[in-house]
């Protein structure tokens, strides 16, 4: 028996979380040469296709806690579908390699070569991508929740997914106990900073839509009727701060109600010349075309000045409800004119 527990690997990965689908098993395979541990586990850099594939029996393999710094793994396809959770990838050769639909839950993948390789639907939750190329890489649908994306080098034809895989309801974080929209919320974050990072405004741009989008969904899953209302207003007018024709659409709508609600909340009053001309309508089903045409054009040119505050004084607004509109729609012009000025900053540094 001794003999016997000499010549098998032994290794069990501890990574401090308790969850009842992860199998923490010690490893079964034999010994590799006169190393302590199996060729998988043994903590030798370098590992070279051959030598793995000498020892491997499997096409497909489940190696938690691999220990694989430096291996040449250039477009193998053993761990489609396999589980390397805590996998030790560091500096390794992983181009045009299959890892679609791993576990590769907190496997540490810093500075390796990754152009070409397909990770999608993998589980790269507490992943480390430090240094590491994904030009050409795919990551279709991978969870991404922890993941940490520093000094990434991405291109165009990465393929990053339009959504996130947190996005569909069949699909719950697996490392952290949070809402699936709070760990797509954190994925486009992390998105976001990779595109801006990589000079890719349009597509870091997206991702900060979406974490935004993301995070007005979760508010209303989770009943924060406060934070619903402060997201929808900002999405509508502005698009999270990313759009200033949509606060340009905003302040045309605006100041195109009040111009139509002016003659019917008391009208205006023209002071010129020692007389006054006041624009009203009583009743628009009774009063002529051209006189309503032309209380229109005076009740425009005042909702244009009252919402741009320029406050000419030759025209005034009449009763209280005029007023009071009029005081609005000068409220509303400044903080939208402000909103304007923040959007046109905030997209230059795109």
């Amino acid at each position: 028996m001794a003999d016997e527990h000499a010549t098998r690997c032994e290794y069990q990965l501890e990574i401090g979380l308790i969850d009842d689908d992860f199998s923490s098993e010690p490893c079964d395979r034999p010994t590799w040469e006169d190393h302590d541990y199996c060729v998988w586990h043994a903590k030798v850099d370098g590992k070279t296709k051959e030598t793995i594939e000498e020892a491997q029996e499997e096409s497909s393999v489940d190696v938690d806690g691999a220990y694989l710094q430096g291996a040449e793994l250039a477009g193998v396809d053993w761990f489609a579908e396999s589980s390397i959770v805590g996998a030790d990838l560091t500096g390794a050769d992983l181009r045009g390699a299959d890892f679609s639909e791993a576990d590769m839950m907190l496997t540490t993948l810093t500075n390796v070569s990754a152009i070409n390789t397909d990770f999608s639907e993998a589980n790269l939750e507490g992943a480390i991508f430090t240094n590491a190329d994904l030009r050409r890489a795919t990551l279709q649908n991978a969870l991404l929740n922890d993941a940490v994306l520093t000094d990434v080098h991405i291109g165009g034809s990465t393929d990053l997914g339009d959504v996130s895989a947190y996005e569909h309801d069949s699909v719950e974080p697996k490392l952290s106990n949070v809402h699936r929209l709070e760990a797509a919320a954190w994925a486009y974050r992390q998105l976001e900073q990779l595109y801006q990072d990589n000079a890719l405004p349009r597509l870091a741009q997206r991702s900060y839509n979406q974490e935004k989008d993301a995070r007005r969904r979760l508010a209303w899953q989770e009943g924060d009727y406060g934070e619903v209302i402060k997201w929808s207003a900002s999405k509508w007018v502005m698009k999270y701060g990313s759009s200033p024709y949509r606060i340009l659409l905003v302040s045309l709508i605006v100041i195109t109600a009040s111009a139509l609600l002016y003659p019917l909340t008391g009208g205006i009053r023209e002071v010129g010349d020692g007389s006054s001309i006041t624009y009203s309508i009583d009743n628009p089903q009774e009063a002529p075309t051209w006189w309503i045409a032309r209380v229109m054009f005076k009740s425009f040119y005042f909702s244009v000045v009252t919402f741009a505050t320029l406050g000419y004084g030759d025209i005034q607004p009449i009763g209280i409800l005029a007023r009071l509109l009029a005081g609005v729609e000068t409220i509303l012009g400044t903080l939208l004119a402000a909103l304007l000025v923040f959007v046109l900053a905030r997209i230059v540094t795109w």
